[in-house]
This record gives structure tokens, sequence and C-alpha cells, in this order.
């Protein structure tokens, strides 16, 4: 099992990278490779919460010198003036994203992987997989007190209100005031917020979890946390595949840009996109990678959408509906606290 190496404190040292990265969030083989060849190490500054990370990207004292984080973010740092513009990146063509996805990076950052949101869960626990964001958000008696959702207010309101039919990124206050109550409603069967991931190495969690919102890609991961029992699945629900684009960014802070944007370009090779793809259990979004994944990946409806489902990218939303948003955040919070 792979044992992450966490700079605590933030150090900055010549010989190595500072990667601000989800947990499990890069194949630690190509970190070792990268480090036989370059001896140059990477240190990895985990996350669970999108809004922790974002944090830490805005705190001009962390010397985080790259980071993974998701497209919708991106432009937004980099008008900050915080994120080095990658428009003059030179890969070669075979290292290059699809169109769609460098479109969503844009110019301050380089794709890495892609997924959607929707649902992990426990087939051993579970008599039917799940189908629809109903059977999470709506639980039957069976499910009270099984239930893993986020503490991240964009990935938790995303999900209610795709099941409500509206924008994942939808800034309306009605909106988010009707998703509000449909999630209130579903509180006193919540038995956490959290990473279903992180979640359940709590001893006053482990074991308990049976359904929680997560992202392509959890189902490993939750798996390699539970001794390797291949007991989770993942499950795009019906409503559609909410499909995100995670990007690798170099913050304008890095000690040594140079080598963070050759890091970027060891990882865009096709054999390494694919060798993280795999590791991941994300779809990559270089072509030429995705070609030389085994074809029981490219067919598992785990990894990739199932075909004729919508699919609805992710964008920003209002930065003015943000003061809502974390009001509901807290709420929620607070009614699970005093059950």
């Amino acid at each position: 099992m792979l044992v992450l190496s966490v700079l605590r404190p933030f150090e900055a040292h010549a010989n190595a990278l500072n990667l601000l990265v989800w947990k499990w969030g890069i194949s630690p083989e190509l970190v070792r490779a990268w480090t036989a060849m370059t001896g140059v190490e990477i240190n990895q500054i985990v996350f669970d919460n999108g809004d922790r990370r974002d944090l830490l990207i805005a705190n001009v004292n962390a010397p985080v010198d790259l980071a993974v984080i998701d497209s919708a973010h991106v432009q937004a740092f980099g008008a900050r003036g915080l994120l080095l513009d990658q428009s003059g990146l030179s890969l070669p063509e075979t290292a290059r994203s699809e169109d769609r996805w460098r479109g969503m990076c844009g110019r301050y950052g380089v794709p890495y992987s892609w997924g959607n949101t929707g649902i992990v869960y426990r087939a051993d626990r579970l008599k039917e997989a799940p189908q629809s964001w109903a059977d999470l958000l709506k639980p039957g008696p069976a499910l009270v007190g099984h239930i893993a959702m986020t503490d991240d207010q964009e990935e938790l309101l995303a999900a209610a209100l795709n099941f409500m039919g509206r924008p994942m990124n939808s800034g309306d206050p009605g909106d988010l005031r009707r998703a509000f109550e449909l999630l209130r409603a579903q509180a006193p069967a919540v038995l956490t917020y959290g990473l279903p991931s992180t979640a359940q190495q709590r001893r006053d969690v482990r074991g308990q979890i049976f359904i929680g919102l997560g992202g392509t890609g959890d189902q490993k991961t939750l798996n390699m946390a539970g001794g390797g029992k291949e007991v989770w699945r993942f499950v795009t629900p019906r409503e559609g595949a909410m499909v995100w684009t995670d990007c690798l960014v170099v913050l304008k802070r890095a000690h040594n840009p140079g080598l963070a944007e050759r890091f970027v370009a060891f990882l865009a090779q096709p054999d390494n996109g694919a060798a993280n793809a795999i590791f991941l259990r994300q779809p990559p979004t270089n072509p030429h990678a995705a070609a030389l994944l085994p074809d029981t990946m490219r067919d598992d409806p785990q990894i990739y959408p199932p075909p004729g489902y919508p699919i609805i990218y992710r964008g920003p939303f209002p930065t003015d509906s943000l003061p809502l948003r974390r009001r509901i955040l807290s709420a929620l919070l607070a009614i699970h606290d005093t059950q």
C-alpha cells in the first residue's frame, strides 16, 4: 500500500516538487519512475475536499509547486495571478489531450484526467444497484444511518440540483433553496458528511457506510482502503453524467517552475497517461493514452459513462452564490450534529 509523502510543515527543497493532489490521486509507480529518472522527489500534499484545496492554493505561504484542481476553478485562480500560463507549454502531438478537455482547463491548466460524479455503493450490502439520485437522496429504510455525503458544498449541491433537473452549477437562489430542502429531508438518514473513502477509515464509521456520493475511480480507492476486497462499485445515475476534468496547474510561487513543467510533460506522455489512468480507474484525457488501455477498462461503465446517458459538463458557479451555498452546507452540518 502506498504511504503518501506529506510535507509537514511545508518546506521547499531544490530536489523536490510539492504536489497538491487528491489522496491516491497519482500512480506511485509513475512517481518512482520520475524520481529514478531525475533524482527529484515528489512530495504529495493530500486533500479530500475541494474547499480545503482551494485554501491551500490561495495561501501564498504554502509552497505548493503544482496542483491537481478541477477545471471549474482553474480560470478563477489564473485570473487572480496565482497560476502560470500553460498555453505555451511545448508538448508533442501524441501527448496532447482532446480539444474538449483542453478547452475546459484553459490557458492555465493541462488536462490530467476526467470522470463524473455519481454514487458509490457496497455490492455486498445492497440487494440492487442504485440507478438514480433518488436512491441516495431519498433512501429507503435499509440505508438509514449508512449514507456518506461529502462536506464539499459544490459536489453536494450538484447532486441535488441534477436530480431536480436544474443546472448543477446553478446560482439561482430558488434552485439552491429547493436543493437545500431536499438535502435537509435526507439529513436524518446520513451517517456522515465526508468523502466516503476518508470517512470509512474512522473507527466510529468503519464498516457502516453502504452508499455515498462519489466520483469515477472512488470505488477503487474505497476498495484499497478496505483491504483490497472488491465490494465497492460506482454507478452513474440515470439523470446524467456530471462530467468534470481535473487539470494540472503550476503555481506562480513554484520554486522551480521549469522543473514543475517538466513533470507535467512527463505525466502527459501517452504511456504514462495510460498507466496513471489504470491506477486511478479514470479515463485519460489523451486519445493516444486511451488507445493503450485494456478493452475491459474502455468498456467498463464504472469508468466511462454508459452510452446514451445525458452528458453534462461541469462549469464554474456564480461567485455571488457562494455565501448561500456555504450557509446551506453549514445548516446541514448543524442539523446532522444535533441528531
